[in-house]
């Protein structure tokens, strides 16, 4: 793949001809092949000529699509509405005993991995080891201090919610093993940029949703866990995809108790799926596989330190400072934490915000910081405009 495909790439997303998109992190630009599919779903609902089990066929295929994208076998996948929802059914289903432990790092961390081990300390007794981070970063020395006989999860984001930097997860993998803890990552503002093969990051689970890097909607994602992983939980709840059938059985022949969970991570399938945000995200997996997240990752690795350096060069306090392996597509300008969730705490970033938007570019303010996020449509024209309008009047 050349910088010619990245061309051809972005020629599927026409916003880019409208403004400057930098917000992939909140949610990615729907390409013209996931419109079209959806568009035909619909068009399919409202005449004769959808298919049930062509719908089974489709979502099989899909499974087997994003399997092979992060590198799982098939009946390690699950279909969720969103990362909450898959961090929930792992929460849920571990066989919990009072006192068990689970680490997080809260102030790097989405509502999504935060709650939910919340809750399961109301319902369980469970508790909740919440580590600093340090400048940002998960800090894998103080995790590792932090694990004791207690601990059960370690629950972490592959890019952190605020300020965006790369998690060392491999790092944190060899530790969770070596302790015999299981690690669960948040991967929604990775998967479909950052390349992800969960084999080499060796986690135990990871949930992401559809509408941000994967390029598809709001309201369908993905969990994977393991296989062996997946034999020690027991789902919260169960419907007629959760558990093991005969081949072209239907629910209604389970008349008794006598049933088995479906394998792996099929048993947190439910009833029936979101077969409308499924035919996207199978769209969105092809057009993102056949341009290989290898080569989108190397993209904007190279564009997120173009436009760090840039903004380093104007004086902007760039988070993380000279771009290293902390930065993937995620450029945060600010003082982490200095503000509410969507403002602030210093005049000069709402105002720069201000100009952006005016100028358009778009992007969000998040804990503190402007956040700008990138995907493969971008290219080093964004780049140069945004440090250019965010050089004006300095």
């Amino acid at each position: 793949m050349t910088s010619s495909s990245l061309s051809e790439f972005r020629k599927h997303f026409p916003a880019t001809s409208k403004g400057i998109f930098t917000d992939v992190a909140q949610r990615g630009l729907i390409p013209t092949p996931v419109h079209d599919s959806i568009t035909d779903y619909l068009t399919s609902r409202t005449d004769l000529s959808w298919n049930k089990e062509e719908a089974f066929n489709m979502v099989e295929d899909t499974r087997n699509t994003f399997a092979s994208f992060i590198n799982a076998t098939p009946s390690e996948i699950a279909f969720t509405k969103n990362v909450s929802e898959g961090i929930n059914l792992i929460a849920g289903a571990v066989s919990w005993n009072p006192g068990d432990k689970v680490i997080l790092c809260p102030d790097l961390e989405h509502p999504a991995n935060v709650l939910p081990w919340y809750n399961v300390c109301k319902l369980h007794g469970v508790e909740i080891t919440a580590v600093d981070s340090s400048g940002g970063h998960f800090d894998l020395d103080r995790i590792a201090s932090a694990i004791n006989e207690r601990t059960r999860v370690v629950s972490v984001s592959t890019v952190s919610f605020s300020p965006g930097f790369v998690t060392d997860v491999i790092g944190l993998a060899d530790i969770c093993r070596q302790r015999g803890v299981r690690l669960l990552v948040d991967a929604a503002q990775s998967v479909g940029i950052l390349h992800t093969d969960v084999q080499k990051l060796q986690v135990d689970a990871l949930a992401v949703a559809t509408q941000k890097g994967l390029l598809s909607c709001y309201g369908s994602g993905f969990l994977y866990c393991s296989s062996d992983f997946a034999e020690e939980l027991r789902p919260a709840t169960l419907a007629r995809f959760s558990v093991a059938a005969e081949e072209g059985s239907h629910e209604t022949t389970l008349t008794d108790q006598q049933f088995q969970y479906a394998p792996a991570a099929r048993r947190f399938d439910g009833g029936n799926y979101n077969y409308l945000g499924i035919t996207g995200a199978r769209s969105s997996l092809k057009l993102l596989s056949d341009i290989g997240t290898p080569i989108i990752e190397t993209h904007v690795r190279r564009l997120s330190a173009r436009l760090a350096t840039g903004l380093l060069q104007i004086g902007l306090p760039v988070c993380g400072g000279t771009p290293g392996n902390h930065l993937g597509h995620i450029i945060a300008v600010g003082v982490s934490g200095g503000g509410r969730h969507y403002t602030a705490q210093d005049p000069a970033m709402n105002i720069l915000h201000d100009r952006l938007v005016k100028n358009g570019v778009h992007l969000s303010i998040r804990k503190g910081v402007l956040r700008f996020s990138l995907h493969g449509y971008n290219n080093e024209e964004d780049i140069d405009q945004i440090i250019d309008i965010a050089a004006s009047n300095r």
